[in-house]
């Protein structure tokens, strides 16, 4: 049973019934989950609460992932991060652009937030995994499978996310254009990667619910022994900025080549 109030009301106490599952071992959770349909995950709870607190969530069935055993950490020639894995457990461990891309200013969230969740929502490390040609491994209708990060984000529908792989860079340089206070979202956030077969480039937070993407125009330019300046500029061919209420489309569009042009001269700096 979930109590809270509903919004505009301190009076008004709303009780509803949902049916809980708390599956212990990954297998339980992959069985709970099915084909995600009418089932609300809650990892760390970060986003699932504030809807639940204010009631604009009504789950039906809540899987519940603490217990499931999906916070397993193996360090090896490549990083394998499970999805119950907090974003301050990724930032002490992992490698740039991931380290400081899962270092976001909220102290709480980062404690509490988890790699899954912050995937499936949209979060800081969906560029720093695709500059870094993660892979995701995920359950949902169709079984399991373990893919680039780039064509599970493009797929879509539910999925719950089972881990993370990711493969170690020669170099790495992450940044974002926030607000001041600690709460907010990044208005836009870039991430470089230095990797066996050149630089890869990814832009988040293009827009308010996008995924994150690759910049394939600047790598191109970069192989093609195009300036960090130069490079940047062809970004805006790659990404699509949107108006949402954090900045417009006129403005990240400004400040998208600025921010790139900034992440690959620092990465220049790494060698």
């Amino acid at each position: 049973m979930s109590s809270y109030h509903a919004p505009g009301s301190r009076a008004l106490l709303v009780e509803r019934v949902a049916d809980v599952l708390v599956p212990t071992t990954p297998a339980g959770a992959i069985t709970a989950f099915g084909d995600g349909s009418g089932i609300t995950v809650v990892g760390g709870g970060t986003v699932v609460t504030p809807l639940l607190t204010h009631g604009y969530l009504w789950p039906e069935r809540a899987l519940m992932l603490h217990a499931a055993g999906l916070d397993k950490i193996v360090d090896g020639g490549r990083l394998e991060v499970g999805a119950m894995t907090t974003l301050a457990e990724v930032a002490a461990i992992a490698p740039e652009p991931l380290a400081s891309a899962a270092r976001i200013p909220d102290y709480e969230i980062r404690g509490q937030g988890t790699v899954g969740g912050n995937i499936s929502v949209g979060g800081d490390l969906q560029p720093a995994l695709v500059a870094l040609g993660a892979q995701v491994r995920s359950a949902g209708l169709g079984g399991e499978r373990f893919e680039p990060i780039e064509d599970f984000l493009a797929a879509g529908g539910p999925r719950l996310v089972l881990s993370v792989a990711v493969p170690r860079p020669l170099g790495g340089v992450y940044l974002e254009q926030r607000r001041r206070h600690a709460h907010t979202y990044p208005v836009l956030t870039v991430a470089v990667a230095r990797r066996g077969d050149g630089i890869h480039v990814a832009v988040g937070r293009q827009a308010e619910r996008a995924v994150a993407v690759a910049c394939r125009s600047v790598e191109r330019a970069l192989a093609g022994g195009a300036t960090p300046a130069e490079a940047a500029a062809a970004v805006v061919e790659d990404v699509q900025t949107e108006d949402d209420a954090l900045a417009s489309a006129w403005y990240r569009r400004r400040l998208l080549p600025l921010l790139v042009a900034r992440a690959l001269t620092q990465l220049e700096g790494t060698r």
